[in-house]
């Protein structure tokens, strides 16, 4: 697998999981960027993941 497709296939999972368990979510959205560093993928993607938690916010 390429990285680009793991750090796809990581990101699908982190927000399949802060939207399927509120206690992740809330966890992520405090701190991402510790939830963040327990994963191996890229700062591109951890951005994009970051993003992507605004929308959980509201």
């Amino acid at each position: 697998m390429d990285p680009r497709q793991k750090d796809a296939q990581i990101i699908s999972d982190i927000l399949l999981k802060a939207a399927s368990e509120p206690e992740f979510r809330n966890v992520l959205i405090a701190d991402p960027a510790t939830v963040l560093e327990e994963y191996s993928i890229s700062s591109e993607a951890k951005s994009i993941i970051k993003k992507s938690i605004i929308d959980l916010k509201q």
